[in-house]
């Protein structure tokens, strides 16, 4: 058996937090039931039809009768999970596709339709996944597809320790040059626009440190300091509590070492003749990254301020 999405939000948080991100277009629906046919029609024949069986089992894990326009009996397959797409709720349509994807997902890959014998099964499942995640970014929807279930991106660990506090006290402590670029840094990064989401990070960084430089009335050169000058500055000017001296160095390795270098090496600098391809894991690294060091800094600046 197998607990539909609603449930296992419901239960791991205690409350629907779905219901917070859920607005899908019909333009993505209609391109979820497109990527869910390039998969199912190669085995929809006379005597074989997933789209009925798919039907079917979500009626019963949904406790359904049918998802068509005859919702007291299964049986019309393409043609019901169509007009479900087109016509359910929220996190009715949500449960669909995370159950139509987790299915194809664990049982297609190895299976070949009947009929087509240079059918590859495994890369019409990697292809679909890819596409359905693409979708979700091109809409700005909080989920992606991983581990043969949709999560909310949020319920990942570093975006609730990391992303979401630094946004929060950026606002709070008056830092919007910092708060605008580190939105606009995911904001290309859900559109794909890897090298200019790392330039917007660590230009958030960096305005980070230029905000407090000013609020804590350090000398710095606005026009030509850099990451690794500014943090320099912060410790000179004993921004760091006298009690993390023994950390101290850590920390400063941390800061030089991590995103700077993610930035100068990746960024910063002419790519000459070739065309430099930015991995999604890697740009995600230097934005958590960027966002873990903001709220280190922002927070210490707090805490020196209340005991001012």
């Amino acid at each position: 058996m197998y607990e539909l999405l609603s449930k296992r939000i419901k239960n791991a948080s205690g409350e629907p937090e779905v219901f917070l991100y859920n607005s899908f277009p019909q333009a993505f629906r209609n391109q979820v039931f497109y990527i869910l046919g390039d998969v199912l029609n190669p085995y929809t024949t006379y005597d074989e039809n997933l789209w009925d069986i798919l039907e079917e089992n979500f009626c019963r894990e949904k406790g359904l009768k049918g998802m068509g326009y005859d919702k007291l009996h299964k049986g019309y397959g393409e043609s019901s999970i169509e007009q479900y797409f087109r016509e359910s709720n929220d996190t009715d349509f949500l449960d669909a596709i995370d159950y139509f994807f987790h299915i194809i997902d664990k049982k297609l890959r190895t299976l070949k339709p009947e009929y087509i014998y240079d059918y590859d099964a495994d890369a019409a499942v990697s292809d679909a996944i890819i596409e359905l995640n693409y979708r979700f970014k091109q809409h700005n929807l909080g989920y992606e597809f991983i581990n043969s279930q949709i999560i909310t991106i949020d319920s990942t660990l570093l975006h609730e320790m990391a992303v979401k506090p630094a946004l929060k006290v950026l606002f709070e402590e008056g830092f919007e040059g910092a708060e605008d670029e580190i939105r606009k840094a995911y904001e290309k990064r859900r559109k794909g626009d890897n090298k200019n989401a790392i330039l917007e990070a660590g230009k958030a960084f960096e305005s980070t440190m230029k905000t407090i430089c000013d609020k804590q009335g350090y000398t710095y050169d606005k026009a030509k300091d850099t990451a690794q000058k500014l943090i320099s500055i912060l410790e000179n000017n004993g921004f760091y509590p006298s009690y993390m001296n023994a950390h101290l160095t850590s920390i400063r390795t941390t800061l030089e070492t991590g995103l700077p270098v993610v930035r100068n090496k990746v960024s910063g600098h002419g790519q000459g003749n070739q065309v430099i391809a930015i991995s999604d894991e890697f740009t995600d690294y230097a934005l958590h990254l960027a966002a873990s060091n903001i709220l280190f800094l922002v927070r210490l600046y707090r805490s020196q301020k209340r005991n001012t």
